[in-house]
């Protein structure tokens, strides 16, 4: 679009308040015509009506406060009717109806509208936004860090209708009902000696992050101490509750419990060291330390208390402090309208300056549906399936501890699971409980092993086995056994890839011919955290870390990283993912097996037949899901040094 230049960019022509923001920018000399020129193209294409001045900060043409500063002295905001009808939320007799609103009730237009139910409140104050240049938060997707409750007085932020969301060095993000209270965003920058980004959301919105935020601690007490109680008889409860600190013991393991649920925790590690306890939450599978507030100091001062508490749930001796100890609970909570049951795995180790703690949080509303779920590439997924569509064989997925080997597992239980057949399972510990499935827990103290459990499976006319893990040579023998009577089979095996499967059953004592014959595919993974979302950007990675992985970067593929905000915990990373390799031995495969080879001749010749982790891992990459600096921590060398053969073989097919 041509635009008209100016001769004289200090002394417009026309009156200001009728030049057009492009017009102004451009004699202000704070933007070029080409850069209006593009901005203009991009307003064209949009769906919705989105600013001028708005399109040309996010091309990084000018900055906001820039256009702020702008917008204010010549006068250009645009009113707030106006952007509701230029993106079409509203008609002009529905502007006009709610202008005589307003002056009856001296209610704002944004409000008026509301009043009326011409609008909702969300469309309100999106179009505020628009008006005022500030973001538009949604705090479904926001993880409040709560240590910001120390930069502003409760009180103060609950009078004014703030919040603080998130701090990044000397910036802090602040939520406002009301973001053009300017004054109030400078006396808070004099107060706090930070500088204020103004966002805002929805009144009830901010209201509820202000209760997240100030009140967490009380409302995960809360949660807490009503899962411990409903696992207490009443006999139990007048026992134990018998002073104030026993008490306070129990709260304090409820705000721990609730925190550890709230932040989608795996684990909760406490930790004794000289006069307190360190505590720690596994979060995305590594460990993270969270602020406790007062929390931290009540909790040191009960720490035998809470060590006690946490073994009188799981039905452990309180005054045995010189073994380990294991146990269990079951806790049920009241969440959105439903009640959901979690399940608590507790393991004490007695250390040099007391008792440590660690609690596995078994939450089944984590459990996998379907391998689909898992977030394999579209090939791996298809081939694995194919797999699970036998009647007879094994089915193995292998892998370190912590390694999501369980999870996969499930998922590929449910993708079998049909109404017409029978599934039976063995397992240390029963995970997730699902129904119409038979699951039975290994206890080897009453003779309930793996290979007892699968015997006893063989009598109940099965069509699918699964078994928790293969460990020692009466497990292997008997699951192949299963397998080779007409029976399903899946379990899992501690090795390094997919191909090391073979040599970790041949030490087992399983015979090369029985695995040659059953072995229908193993599927070795690892998990990798994902780039938080809502704190990704582009980025280009050291040159050190692409050499460990390409000869030559691809170079169509675009890097991110997470920066770090407050729903990651600043890490930049959020939920894990897995990635795999998966390997379906060829008619090769298994005559090289009978013979017994090495494994280096089976990897050659298992080549053919196998989906890489490298494969796999550069889709989630080329989908920006993780980065190289997640792949290098978490994969084996040997899964890293395929991403050179990777790129080789696509460049060849591409010449």
């Amino acid at each position: 679009m041509a635009l008209a230049t100016k001769k004289s960019p200090e002394k417009p022509t026309t009156k200001p308040e009728d030049l057009k923001i492009g017009h102004i920018l451009i004699g202000e000399g704070l933007v070029t015509r080409p850069q209006l020129e593009q901005a203009f193209r991009t307003q064209e294409k949009l769906k919705s009506y989105k600013p001028m001045g708005q399109i040309l900060v996010e091309q990084g043409s000018i900055t906001k406060k820039q256009l702020n500063f702008i917008l204010d002295r010549y006068n250009k905001r645009s009113r707030l009717g106006d952007i509701l009808l230029k993106s079409r939320a509203i008609t002009q007799e529905f502007l006009t109806l709610a202008l005589e609103h307003s002056k009856k009730t001296g209610a704002r237009i944004g409000e008026a509208l509301v009043e009326l139910n011409f609008i909702t409140e969300e469309e309100m104050r999106q179009a505020l936004c628009t008006q005022l240049n500030v973001p538009y938060v949604n705090f479904d997707n926001i993880t409040i860090d709560r240590s910001l409750a120390r930069l502003i007085n409760r009180n103060f932020a609950q009078k004014h209708r703030i919040v603080p969301i998130a701090r990044m060095g000397q910036n802090i993000t602040l939520a406002m009902d009301d973001p053009t209270e300017t004054d109030l965003i400078q006396e808070l920058q004099g107060l706090t000696g930070l500088s204020i980004n103004a966002v805002t959301s929805t009144r009830a919105a901010i209201l509820d992050a202000f209760s997240r935020l100030y009140e967490e601690t009380e409302k995960a007490g809360d949660l807490g101490l009503q899962l411990i109680e409903e696992e207490m008889s009443a006999s139990e409860r007048s026992k134990y509750l018998d002073s104030h600190q026993t008490r306070r013991a129990d709260t304090v393991v409820g705000k721990i419990i609730g925190m550890a649920l709230n932040n989608g925790a795996s684990d909760i590690h406490l930790e004794t060291t000289d006069r307190r306890i360190f505590t720690r939450f596994r979060i995305d599978g590594v460990l993270q330390e969270l602020y406790l507030g007062n929390l931290e100091d009540e909790l040191n001062r009960l720490r035998r208390e809470v060590v006690s508490r946490i073994k009188i749930l799981g039905k452990l001796d309180i005054a045995e402090r010189r073994r380990p100890q294991d146990g269990s609970f079951r806790a049920r909570l009241v969440k959105d309208a439903q009640e959901v049951k979690i399940d608590f795995r507790i393991s004490i180790v007695p250390g040099y300056y007391g008792e440590n703690v660690v609690l596995r949080i078994l939450d089944a509303r984590n459990a996998p549906k379907s391998i689909k779920e898992l977030g394999f590439s579209e090939h791996l997924t298809d081939t694995f399936q194919k797999l699970l569509s036998k009647n007879t064989g094994i089915v193995l997925v292998t892998g370190p501890t912590g390694s999501g080997k369980s999870t996969t597992l499930y998922g590929a239980l449910m993708t079998t699971y049909r109404p017409g057949i029978k599934i039976l399972t063995a397992e240390d510990p029963i995970e997730y409980v699902y129904e119409k499935i038979t699951q039975c827990e290994v206890n080897p103290k009453i003779g309930n092993t793996f290979a007892q459990f699968i015997r006893a499976f063989l009598r109940q006319d099965p069509e699918i086995i699964l078994v928790g893990e293969i460990r020692d040579s009466e497990t292997a023998e008997m699951a192949f056994r299963a397998a080779q009577t007409g029976h399903l089979v899946l379990s899992t095996l501690h090795t390094n890839d997919a191909v090391s499967a073979t040599t970790r059953l041949l030490d087992l004592d399983v015979d090369p011919g029985l695995i040659g014959s059953c072995l229908l595919g193993v599927l070795a993974q690892r998990l990798v955290r994902k780039i938080c979302p809502l704190c990704a950007v582009e980025y280009m990675p050291p040159k050190e870390l692409l050499r460990e992985f390409f000869d030559t970067p691809p170079e169509d593929l675009v890097w991110y990283k997470g920066q770090g905000c407050s729903q990651c915990n600043h890490t930049g990373y959020s939920g894990r993912i897995a990635v795999a390799e998966l390997w379906c031995p060829s008619q090769k495969d298994m005559i090289l097996i009978n013979k017994g080879p090495s494994i280096d001749e089976l990897r050659t010749s298992s080549y053919d037949g196998t989906v890489f982790m490298a494969e796999d891992a550069m889709q989630k990459l080329r989908q920006g899901k993780t980065n190289l600096e997640e792949l290098i921590r978490t994969l084996p060398f040997a899964n890293v040094y395929q991403f050179r053969n990777l790129v080789k073989n696509a460049e060849s097919r591409n010449v």
